[in-house]
């Protein structure tokens, strides 16, 4: 994987992130404070684009208020498949069973597989029209934890720490142009919309456990669901083969929801 500069300035404010407190103990840290760092592999739900407004007309909508020949409105229809995950936090521990912190995750290499379903000729109903996208986005969220130990007179059961949480946030989602190739077509053979990028609400749900490994350390496994908004391409100028000039068309959205597990350690001073 080739990494260009988001990668690198992600990469950096992670390390930041993750390392400050531990490069300036003396800044008031306290043992109720922690930091942690994890890597996830998450899988997308499904993300069917449709027009942000299908009754549009200045300028026009891409897939507009019909249904295609498969019966479903016309739209493009498929997934973000599988991709990774970094994230870093800072937190403290308020109450015994209960903590919290902010974290800032990085997710890429999201790329985006479907079928499109637009109108197409009675002989060849269903037909093959492949579309294809990357993206990548990059989330700050407020965690909150639940941790059961903390209800016990007995703080741990054995080494394990479980607990259960959610957090709410900012997504900040980049969407790549987005290519449309009509193969069985003898005249229109591909379309290209713009990119676009989104920022939106996001939220997460998840489940997990702590490992103790030393009195400070902890391997920190959880398993995780995010709804991180949405993505769009821009409205703008949509590239055709058979019309060099292209054509101006309005945006396109679909949901970006996420789940799959993550992987790190936590340090509580």
């Amino acid at each position: 994987m080739k990494f260009n500069d988001c990668h690198v300035k992600c990469f950096c404010l992670w390390m930041i992130v993750l390392l400050f407190p531990m490069l300036y103990p003396g800044l008031a840290w306290s043992k109720d404070w922690y930091v942690r760092g994890s890597v996830g592999y998450e899988k997308s739900r499904p993300a069917d684009f449709s027009d942000t407004n299908c009754s549009s007309t200045h300028p026009p909508a891409l897939f507009g208020c019909v249904n295609g020949a498969d019966g479903k409105p016309i739209g493009a229809y498929g997934d973000f498949g599988h991709f990774p995950m970094l994230e870093a936090a800072v937190g403290r521990q308020f109450l015994p069973w209960l903590r919290a912190d902010l974290a800032l995750a990085y997710r890429f290499r999201m790329d985006y597989q479907g079928n499109a379903n637009f109108l197409a000729p009675k002989m060849n109903p269903s037909p093959n029209q492949p579309v294809s996208a990357s993206a990548d986005s990059f989330s700050g969220m407020i965690n909150l934890f639940i941790d059961f130990n903390g209800f016990l007179a007995e703080k741990r059961i054995w080494r394990f720490q479980p607990y259960a949480g959610g957090d709410i946030g900012v997504a900040y989602n980049r969407l790549d142009r987005m290519t449309y190739l009509f193969p069985d077509n003898t005249t229109h053979k591909i379309s290209v919309t713009p990119s676009g990028n989104r920022k939106d609400i996001a939220y997460m749900l998840a489940v997990g456990t702590g490992i103790l490994l030393t009195n400070h350390l902890s391997l920190d496994i959880a398993y995780r669901y995010f709804d991180l908004g949405r993505v769009e391409t821009a409205s703008g100028n949509m590239f055709m083969n058979h019309v060099p000039a292209g054509i101006a068309i309005d945006s396109t959205e679909a949901p970006l929801r996420t789940h799959g597990l993550s992987i790190g350690m936590r340090y509580q001073f």
